[in-house]
């Protein structure tokens, strides 16, 4: 895999502050190839979503639209329109993704993408845990963003035992992304990582009811 370079005309991310020494604070889309450095294990660039974007999100997600795909950065475009209702998908969330699924392979260096829009009713994963991947992006479109953990606030020999409080001893450390925000996430499958998976968890569920629209991208090679 080829490990693309970081330019020094881009400015570098800030570190997160105390006790998250492994998270960059990002203000620009270049800076999240950032997570290729080995002391990191979350890249998060902060960002509001494009006009458009949400009330499209809202309405797919209403719907309950969902689809996982094998893709690439030159086929995404065609696979979410063959995938989807194109009077759905088409516009500027369709843009959005896509955009987000060139940014990603350029910085893990890779041709094919597993894609995953998933509209969610529910509270998804609700406990704490790592992923067993290289290196995932998520991005919420619709709802609460994901939650995670500060390195310094978990007892990771409790994880996998569905016990959030054995997990996390203070509530007051866990992390909330926003809608629009773009994370990368290191798991436990990307080289030299392993015992240091960041660990996350869906939100709880909106009490409305009303659905998340959450996109995810992963890879197969690094």
């Amino acid at each position: 895999m080829s490990s693309p370079s970081l330019s020094p005309a881009v400015p570098f991310p800030a570190a997160g502050p105390k006790g998250q020494e492994h998270v960059a604070q990002c203000r620009t889309a270049a800076t999240l190839s950032a997570i290729r450095r080995p002391d990191l294990t979350l890249a998060i660039w902060r960002r509001r979503l494009p006009a458009g974007v949400s009330a499209q999100s809202a309405g797919v997600a209403a719907h309950g639209l969902s689809c996982h795909l094998a893709t690439s950065s030159d086929e995404a475009s065609g696979d979410l329109l063959a995938a989807l209702p194109p009077r759905r998908i088409a516009g500027p969330l369709l843009t959005d993704i896509v955009a987000l699924v060139r940014l990603y392979a350029d910085i893990v260096g890779c041709m094919a993408v597993r894609l995953r829009l998933d509209s969610l009713p529910g509270n998804g994963c609700r406990f704490f845990h790592v992923d067993h991947v290289g290196l995932r992006l998520l991005c919420t479109y619709r709802g609460a963003g994901t939650q995670w953990l500060p390195d310094g606030a978990v007892t990771r020999s409790a994880l996998g035992r569905g016990d959030n409080d054995a997990v996390l001893s203070d509530p007051g450390h866990i992390q909330s992304l926003r809608a629009g925000h773009v994370a990368l996430l290191k798991g436990e499958g990307w080289p030299g990582n392993r015992g240091h998976g960041l660990v996350h968890r869906s939100p709880p569920a909106d009490p409305s009811g009303a659905p998340r629209l959450l996109l995810c991208l992963d890879h197969d090679e690094h």
